[in-house]
């Protein structure tokens, strides 16, 4: 982190609420009232994604939910360190099931009185894919279960291997996360939104600091059909959701075409920092180009190969990203696999889109 943002970290810390030591999220002040939720490993419970607080003068909004009801809970015990403000609105940035199935867990506390907005189609994809992706869960949960279990009696992984003890001791965990949300998903009530927009909504709150916009942005279809990005132009904040991660972004829903152009949408907006779905908090747009760049060359490449007529195999081998590979791994070997992983996926999402065979 640069010598700039730990200068401002250092300040937000005298100038907002003190935060108590944290459980399950490290709470990383960005602005004045806006603090980044990143989940800590050792969470008893199933995390996924980055939240984001942002305390008005008399409500707050969060962005995304988490996996799981108890992960919502938990950060809501959170904010009564520092805050007695009821949570007035939620966005869900899209429909995947780490941002929205603790939707529910808002709605107890807050009868009545809270709002959860999303874009249209992220309301629709809720509806038509998270809801159906929970119940398949609950079906597959108690038999991955018991294979972690056999793997940890016998003290060797699914390949054979022995296990070291810092392997069993992540393998335990494992089984004791995938157990609590086996019981979480027979109870779970997955909640829609209740607002949706298209193209842009814009909420005018107050701060302690003075006037605040919170301007809601749909840039099109790229990471999943109803990507929202929460800008905040006063503080200089952008929140992404997973339209940008550390590393390379998961693509299975993805519109690699679109997705650049909503990229360099993004690049367009005047911020400092960047608050992504999964992993810390980024200063400037460097990872941003980054990304973008990959993206561009990637669909660029499988342009050419759909035009001449290759099939997506062939696609497969003709793309070279190479150039980009120590850029995003960091030179760790254990990230290779991922890169190589994501980029596969990445192709054929691209090479569906651009044959005209994606929705």
């Amino acid at each position: 982190m640069r010598a700039r943002t730990l200068v401002l970290i250092v300040c937000l810390f005298f100038l907002l609420p003190p935060l108590v030591a944290a459980e399950v999220f490290e709470l990383v002040p960005v602005a004045a009232g806006v603090y980044a939720a990143l989940g800590r490993p050792d969470a008893p419970m199933r995390i996924g994604c980055n939240a984001v607080i942002i305390v008005n003068q008399g409500d707050i909004l969060i962005v995304d939910t988490h996996m799981t009801p108890a992960a919502a809970h938990a950060l809501q015990a959170q904010l009564k360190s520092f805050s007695d403000k009821p949570v007035r609105y939620v966005i869900n940035t899209h429909w995947h099931s780490d941002h929205v199935q603790g939707n529910q867990a808002y709605f107890t506390p807050f009868p009545g009185t809270v709002e959860i907005i999303s874009h249209q189609s992220t309301r629709e994809d809720i509806l038509k894919k998270a809801i159906p992706s929970a119940q398949e869960s609950l079906q597959r949960l108690p038999g991955q279960i018991a294979q972690l279990e056999e793997q940890l009696s016998r003290g060797r992984d699914a390949q054979g291997n022995p296990l070291s003890e810092t392997e069993k001791q992540r393998l335990q965990m494992q089984i004791a996360q995938s157990k609590s949300y086996l019981e979480e998903l027979r109870q779970m009530q997955i909640t829609l939104p209740t607002v949706t927009f298209d193209r842009r909504l814009v909420l005018h709150k107050s701060s302690p600091q003075g006037e605040r916009e919170i301007h809601l942005l749909f840039f099109g279809k790229a990471h999943t059909r109803g990507d929202v990005v929460v800008y905040l132009p006063k503080e200089k904040v952008v929140i992404t959701g997973d339209l940008l991660t550390s590393g390379l972004p998961f693509p299975r829903d993805s519109y690699p075409a679109a997705w650049v152009e909503a990229l360099k949408a993004l690049a367009e907006l005047d911020f400092e920092y960047l608050i992504p779905g999964h992993g810390p908090v980024q200063q400037g747009k460097e990872h941003l180009q980054l990304v973008t760049a990959i993206f561009e060359s990637l669909v660029t490449q499988v342009r050419a190969a759909v035009s001449r007529g290759l099939s997506l195999e062939e696609t497969k081998k003709s793309v070279n990203l190479e150039a980009f590979r120590q850029r995003i791994t960091g030179g760790q070997k254990q990230m290779d696999a991922v890169f190589d992983q994501r980029i596969a996926q990445t192709i054929e999402r691209a090479y569906l889109e651009l044959s005209g065979k994606l929705n």
